[in-house]
């Protein structure tokens, strides 16, 4: 990142470095020079240099999409922020759902829940469902599913919480039960 920033600031966008940049570019055999042979300028003008592959990738390469687009891009920080956030919420929240069951913590936790499991999956199938490994339809297909499973979690929590127990409970019932092992 520092390494970008330093290609964005004004001293890598000024003409001297840029003749430096041509003129470091163009020399067919790098040899040993000296600094002496590199600081003067003067004599260089870009129409007398030949580009080569090598420097035009350079000059092209940006590292973000406002210069792509001319559009904002969109800042990825704050969306980490909200995500560390979440995590940060579900640590008190989970112990305090199930010492005081109600509907509002039950809701709470279910967003969270729901808003954690899916950034959790979709960085999992960014990462490893490319689509220079893959193809072009099968990326697209995984985050479809999942959306689906998200949605169908985030639906299944709330129909428990509204037409059940509600999550707190149900996993108390589930703590409650011993096996006929131990009873006997």
């Amino acid at each position: 990142m520092a390494f970008s920033m330093f290609l964005r600031s004004s001293a890598c966008r000024s003409p001297v470095f840029n003749q430096q940049m041509m003129r470091f570019a163009t020399q067919p055999i790098l040899k040993e020079r000296s600094i002496v042979s590199t600081l003067p300028i003067k004599s260089l003008t870009l129409t007398q240099a030949k580009s080569t592959p090598i420097l035009n990738s350079v000059r092209s390469f940006r590292t973000s999409l406002v210069r792509l687009s001319q559009e904002k891009a969109h800042d990825h920080s704050k969306l980490w922020v909200v995500e560390k956030l979440t995590s940060v919420l579900l640590v008190p929240l989970v112990p305090l759902g199930l010492l005081m069951p109600n509907k509002l913590f039950d809701s709470v936790l279910a967003i969270l829940i729901t808003a954690h499991s899916f950034w959790g999956l979709e960085a999992i199938v960014v990462d490893y469902v490319r689509a220079s490994i893959f193809g072009p339809v099968i990326p697209k297909i995984a985050i479809g599913l999942v959306y689906l499973i998200s949605i169908a979690t985030l639906g299944g929590l709330f129909y428990v919480i509204s037409h059940d127990i509600g999550i707190a409970n149900s996993f108390r019932q589930l703590w409650a039960i011993k096996s006929d092992s131990n009873k006997a």
